[in-house]
């Protein structure tokens, strides 16, 4: 009688232990738009480079406006990447109006400089990517004076 029980106990204890071992792990999807600021005084062209070096999304901003470029539905934000053409961003090039320009590119982790680190949007907060639920977003970035100033005569 005394094995039986002892049986039943290790019988429970190895299910419970089953069951639990077995529960999901959810990545949650958050939606994020992306939205890019001009707070200098030039026009600028955010030119879009595929990873073969095609150019193939351009945004046009006016001094002082602004542009949305696009919404990811992803576990992370991932800035420039597109749906159509199913494509993402691997280097943007900031063509300022007096034939300035500033280069970016993704590196292998999928981060980069500034641009392609949402940690570095005007509005990223720290834990916005770690909450346990699905998130609707809108990020920011805006391209001041001192980015101007870091630019180069376009090759």
């Amino acid at each position: 009688m005394q094995q039986k029980t002892i049986w039943t106990l290790f019988l429970l204890i190895g299910i419970s232990l089953f069951v639990n071992s077995c529960g999901k792990h959810v990545d949650y999807l958050h939606t994020i738009t992306y939205v890019y600021k001009n707070g200098t005084s030039h026009h600028l062209v955010l030119e879009v480079y595929d990873r073969n070096g095609v150019n193939f999304k351009n945004f046009q901003i006016a001094p002082n406006e602004a542009v949305e470029t696009g919404t990811t539905i992803e576990e992370a934000a991932v800035p420039f990447k597109f749906y159509n053409p199913a494509n993402y961003g691997d280097s943007v090039v900031i063509r300022f109006s007096n034939n300035r320009c500033l280069s970016y590119k993704r590196l292998s982790n999928g981060f980069g400089p500034k641009i392609f680190d949402y940690r570095k949007y005007d509005n990223y907060t720290p834990g916005l990517f770690e909450q346990n639920k699905p998130i609707t977003y809108t990020l920011y970035y805006t391209i001041t004076v001192a980015d101007y100033n870091e630019s180069v005569v376009c090759p």
